[in-house]
């Protein structure tokens, strides 16, 4: 009889634990259905801001006009005004940058990055040639902050007349004050030096700096070792050159004088570099 009654205990006892089982399954069913197909606001919000970021499309430069035609003389105004769309009506960011002779003809930011469409252009002597303007944009949705989404360029022309000569006539020409390096002569090859000019202007115009090298390495000729820069520091790797006396020297040029295959003042040095292993 005992037996019977522990035997009826048992079956009601796995009925309940299965009973249980199944309520507890049921109900973490139906929590988790909820949390992955629940449409309430605030969690489709971010789904539908997602596919907006991947439908977004980028914005596309249309255009680069210029308020006179060229070529100008220098010490002229030129004023860019950029166009641009957006297919999803993006707030647009520009930024302006020039590739010409004062620059190096190399290609630097004129303007950081704004709301602005718009960028005049001061001209001065060191502008004469032909420079090349470049627009650039982004919305902020695609290409990073130093990149862009898209560009347009154009070319022009900052040219010499009579008024820039006549000017030159009451211009004073730079003036190189200092050359120097940041080792002493001599060193073995194989090393970087660095060399620094410095040159004032009376007139407070913009300098050019450009370093050339003669040597074993040039065949003892003079060799251009950078193009027209503002930058008047110049790094010198040794390692692919020969031992031997080198002379350095550094030329400027304001514009007002001297044309792009001369220059107003320069300053020459020697430097020696020998074999590594040799007693010097």
């Amino acid at each position: 009889m005992n037996y019977e009654k522990e035997r009826n205990y048992c079956r009601i006892f796995l009925v309940s634990a299965l009973l249980i089982a199944l309520f507890i399954s049921s109900a973490q069913a139906i929590t988790t259905r909820d949390i992955l197909f629940a449409r309430t606001p605030e969690a489709a919000q971010p789904i539908s801001t997602v596919v907006s970021d991947a439908m977004n499309q980028p914005p596309v430069a249309k255009g680069l006009t210029v308020d006179q035609e060229g070529p100008l003389a220098a010490g002229s105004s030129v004023f860019w005004t950029g166009d641009a769309f957006d297919s999803d009506g993006d707030e647009l960011y520009y930024q302006f940058w020039l590739n010409g002779p004062m620059t190096g003809n190399a290609w630097k930011p004129m303007t950081t990055w704004s709301k602005n469409n718009t960028w005049t252009w001061e001209t001065s002597a060191i502008d004469i040639g032909i420079n090349v303007i470049d627009m650039r944009i982004r919305d902020g949705r695609h290409a990073p902050p130093w990149n862009h989404d898209s560009h347009i360029s154009a070319e022009y022309i900052i040219s010499e007349n009579a008024g820039i000569s006549a000017s030159s006539k009451w211009n004073s020409k730079p003036k190189l004050s200092s050359l120097k390096s940041d080792r002493q002569s001599p060193q073995d090859k194989g090393v970087s030096v660095t060399w620094t000019a410095k040159a004032a202007d009376p007139d407070g115009d913009t300098v050019l700096y450009r370093y050339v090298l003669k040597g074993p390495s040039t065949e003892e000729q003079w060799e251009p070792m950078t193009d027209w820069t503002t930058n008047g520091v110049w790094t010198w790797d040794t390692s692919a050159g020969k031992a031997g006396i080198y002379m350095i020297e550094v030329r400027i040029r304001d514009g007002y004088h001297a044309d792009i295959d001369n220059w107003d003042d320069s300053i020459t040095t020697p430097f020696v570099l020998i074999q590594k292993g040799i007693i010097k």
